[in-house]
């Protein structure tokens, strides 16, 4: 094939490759106004590969904070263990579980609940405690949230404890490394596709792979669990 050929070739390669690799992993926009940018786009991320293992969330999580501001600090403590207590039977009963964390999640437990750090409220003799409140993702994101508002809505205070609730959820996987092994064979599934298209002077240079796998949300109840990898379609 001459040069100007096969650079044709390889371009028109290109364009079928880069549609087909955001079928496999990233979500589908649609009709998109050419005003706006991909950068515009629900759940965008820039830096996020195009490739990757798309699924469901593992549950949603909603976030609660238990307060009181009775001005003896030790009775104000007991109200909010008292209310806490009563949550953490409330959510077994309701399949939930009450957690805590920033990144890593732990169970809060009749074991455990007092290792929950107090903080102050806002005002002068006042006191709080911020946990999470986790539900299987079952149906919808909205459907979930409503499951979980209306599970705040449902405990009890004691004395002057109250309870606060978010309005929105936020997703979790369990061990998300667990997936690996998936995310590499997809990426090279890809990359072996793409360089086909180029024809078979082709191969490919992957790049990335010993990376950890990350994560982002890409719809109301999907993460697109992947490598930040790079790979390059070159003759062999």
């Amino acid at each position: 094939m001459k040069a100007p050929h096969l650079f044709a070739a390889a371009m028109l390669a290109l364009a079928a490759s880069t549609l087909t690799a955001q079928e496999v992993g990233a979500p589908s926009l649609g009709e998109v106004m050419v005003t706006s940018g991909r950068q515009n786009a629900r759940f965008a991320q820039p830096d996020r590969p195009v490739i990757g293992l798309r699924r469901q969330a593992d549950g949603a999580l909603m976030t609660i904070t238990i307060s009181s501001d009775t001005r003896d600090e030790a009775t104000r403590k007991q109200e909010i263990h008292t209310v806490l207590l009563g949550a953490i039977d409330r959510a077994a009963a309701a399949g939930f579980k009450l957690v805590s964390g920033q990144f890593q999640l732990s169970e809060i437990t009749r074991a455990n609940y007092k290792d929950l750090q107090f903080y102050p409220a806002g005002r002068v003799d006042t006191s709080k405690v911020e946990l999470l409140v986790r539900a299987p993702l079952d149906g919808s994101a909205s459907a979930t949230q409503a499951k979980l508002a209306a599970f705040a809505k449902s405990l009890k205070g004691s004395g002057r404890a109250t309870i606060d609730n978010n309005s929105y959820i936020i997703l979790t996987v369990i061990n998300p490394d667990q997936y690996r092994e998936a995310i590499i064979k997809l990426v090279a599934e890809d990359a072996r596709r793409t360089a086909a298209l180029f024809g078979p002077e082709f191969s490919f240079n992957i790049s990335g792979m010993d990376g950890q796998v990350a994560w982002s949300q890409v719809s109301p109840t999907e993460v697109l669990l992947y490598i930040p990898y790079r790979y390059t379609v070159i003759p062999k």
